[in-house]
């Protein structure tokens, strides 16, 4: 009895240096498809935003301008009176020099009152679709799993009107940049860094974009 079981705890000799080689190995293919599939996800997801959230915005904005010759938060003029509007974009309703969320839901809906500028609904065209209740605002997780709430505003930059996109994080920065221009600068092409820089090298970090219209 004791010799038998001493053959057996002989033979229990444990993994081989190859057992254990291709143990490792399957591992670092389920860590590697579960870093690809996470990948590919985020992915998905900065193209769906691309695609269905602020492309969407620009086409409402052309949309809005063929049907009443308005730019979509053109909401005052250079006097800053109700009447009139001016090409300029400032999406500020109240006309207090501040664009707050009541301003950028104006887009959507019109103005409380005191100007000729009609929203979206009032021309009969669609919001795009968000993942939050305000249409101007899309919530974004970025690589480190904080939560982002983006919002559009139409504005002015001198020479021409822009859809500035805030807070959003540069690894998403980027990929809009490359999906919109072919390139990740920031510095040049239709989507740049609102303060004329570059995207930060950190992927964390918050940026503010814009997004040059044609007019």
């Amino acid at each position: 009895m004791i010799q038998k079981t001493r053959q057996m705890m002989g033979n229990n000799s444990g993994f081989t240096l190859v057992e254990m080689a291709l143990v490792l190995i399957i591992i670092g293919i389920i860590i590697g498809a579960v870093v690809k599939g996470k990948d590919l996800v985020r992915g998905a997801e900065q193209k769906r935003i691309y695609s269905k959230f602020l492309s969407e915005w620009r086409i409402a904005y052309l949309n809005f301008y063929d049907r009443t010759g308005k730019r979509l938060g053109d909401f005052y003029d250079a006097a800053n009176t109700a009447a009139g509007q001016d090409g300029i974009c400032d999406t500020d309703e109240d006309g207090d020099g501040a664009v707050a969320d009541t301003d950028r839901n104006a887009l959507e809906v019109g103005p409380t009152a005191g100007t000729a500028f009609k929203g979206l609904d009032n021309v009969g065209l669609d919001s795009p679709v968000t993942n939050t209740p305000n249409s101007f605002q899309y919530d974004y997780t970025d690589v480190d799993g904080v939560t982002h709430n983006m919002k559009i505003t139409f504005l002015n930059g001198g020479n021409y009107n822009y859809m500035q996109i805030t807070p959003i994080p540069t690894e998403l920065a980027i990929a809009i940049d490359t999906m919109i221009d072919g390139e990740a600068d920031g510095t040049s092409g239709d989507f740049q860094e609102d303060a004329a820089g570059a995207w930060d090298p950190d992927p964390a970090t918050i940026e503010t974009a814009r997004w040059r219209l044609q007019f």
